[in-house]
């Protein structure tokens, strides 16, 4: 075995230039000697075997190179998390005191991320390798939020009992105007109001008592004493009919409360957020079932004609050519996907669990309740749990960011079939921040094709 390996007895003199790798012949230790390896064996199914290989020198990479994750193989790049982390900090602290000035934030940022969210099942399909792009474990802050601005502006403006008020009264007049013309008329209130208010100054006038001064009275909008005569019947009959109140034209008052759409956005964002919940919670269970999946790991020095790649724990990973990316990609074994299903299941049950506590609190507990002088009347747990996903996100954002993954040495031997088959040698670095947002970004945005991805795609 150690006699089809070639040996230098001095350094060689021949460098040769190259685009893309600059070489010396090797002096080491071949990876025979730490692999038993036949080598009468073919070479991940190229034709090429291993006896074919050592018959030429072997070449050292000049420098190291990246390998990063797949499309949809990452997790939410550390820079990302560290945004939203630093806003949402000083917001729950808002929604503990004055959460009226917030609520408008919460509803733009729970539906960005319900958006992103549902773009990242979409592309991603639920698959089990991409499970570090699609967990929905980010969503606990997002529910705990529309139950607070659910329950609170229902708290200030009843509008759970306005609404049910409002439908009573609507029955009971037989107004049925279609949900089309009342939000027509709600955009043509403005609009209408200088003539409805003529329309009530002429009515006024005509009710009226004959005396100027009253007449003067009513214009002014300034309800008029009696006068000192007894009314006449007539006159008093007329006013009295043209007192009942009358349906307002616009539509019922409830369609016309930003309350009430506040409540309305807010309940709609709830039961988004529930249901993506329990979508991920679904997919996540049933992958923890199957094999370990397998991950894509890319690097450009995989390419263009590598073979196969050999690690220091004597681990062969066939390469997988991608010549429109300009890179190439093995497969290695999923144990950092395996264990985020597993934490998905777990952590989006205790979520659940943990939202239902809250929306009891928030429907139970009574608005003045206070304990230390802060209002208890505020979803405790998801605000408090929200926070400490976000954290643990971020340090496994950086984690990844710095560590080569599970399953793969450092040390690599990449096999070349370029006519002549050859062996490289040289060590792997990490992709950093740069392959994280790479991995993700492709991971939620796949879906778009040639839209995200430009015209070669097709």
């Amino acid at each position: 075995m150690g006699g089809l390996l070639y040996k230098s007895k001095r350094p060689s003199a021949l460098i040769v230039l190259s685009l893309l790798f600059s070489y010396n012949v090797a002096v080491a230790s071949s990876f025979l000697d730490l692999c038993p390896l036949d080598a009468n064996a073919t070479i991940a199914d190229s034709g090429v075997t291993w006896s074919q290989v050592l018959n030429q020198p072997i070449k050292s990479l000049s420098a190291s190179w990246y390998l990063r994750p797949d499309i949809g193989g990452a997790l939410l790049p550390y820079i990302y998390t560290a945004v939203i982390l630093i806003i949402h900090v000083p917001v729950v602290i808002i929604r503990v005191v004055r959460w009226e000035t917030v609520q408008t934030w919460c509803l733009i940022s729970t539906l960005f991320t319900v958006i992103v969210t549902a773009q990242a099942y979409s592309s991603t399909r639920f698959q089990a390798d991409k499970i570090l792009t699609w967990t929905p474990l980010m969503l606990v802050i997002d529910a705990g939020s529309m139950a607070q601005v659910l329950f609170l502006v229902n708290e200030g403006h009843n509008v759970f009992g306005g609404c049910g008020k409002e439908l009573a009264e609507l029955k009971g007049r037989g107004w049925k105007l279609p949900l089309g013309k009342i939000l027509q008329r709600r955009r043509g209130s403005d609009l209408e109001k200088p003539a409805l208010e003529a329309e009530e100054r002429r009515q006024s006038l005509l009710t009226a008592p004959t005396q100027p001064d009253h007449k003067q009275i009513l214009v002014l909008g300034v309800k008029p004493s009696p006068p000192c005569s007894d009314p006449d019947p007539s006159t008093t009959s007329s006013s009295s009919s043209t007192s009942t109140p009358q349906a307002d034209p616009r539509g019922p008052t409830l369609l016309r409360s930003r309350p009430f759409y506040a409540c309305l956005s807010a309940l709609l964002l709830l039961v988004a957020v529930l249901v993506l919940q329990i979508l991920g919670l679904a997919r996540a269970l049933h992958h923890t079932h199957l094999p370990t999946p397998r991950v894509s790991w890319c690097s450009p020095v995989f390419a263009p004609f590598g073979i196969a790649v050999l690690d220091g724990n004597c681990s062969l990973f066939p390469i997988q050519q991608t010549f429109s990316k300009g890179v190439g990609c093995i497969l290695i074994p999923g144990t950092q996907q395996m264990s985020w299903l597993r934490a998905t299941v777990t952590g989006t049950s205790i979520s659940l669990a943990l939202e239902v506590l809250d929306i009891a609190v928030l429907s139970l507990v009574s608005g003045t309740t206070r304990w230390r002088g802060v209002k208890m009347r505020r979803p405790w747990f998801t605000m408090f749990s929200g926070i400490a996903v976000l954290g643990l996100l971020l340090v496994f954002g950086v984690f990844y960011s710095t560590n080569l993954p599970p399953g793969i040495g450092q040390r690599i031997w990449v096999v070349v079939d370029a006519g002549v088959p050859t062996v490289w040698e040289g060590e792997l670095g990490t992709a950093g921040l740069r392959g994280a947002m790479i991995g993700w970004n492709d991971g939620v945005f796949e879906g778009w094709g040639s839209t995200y991805f430009g015209s070669w795609v097709n």
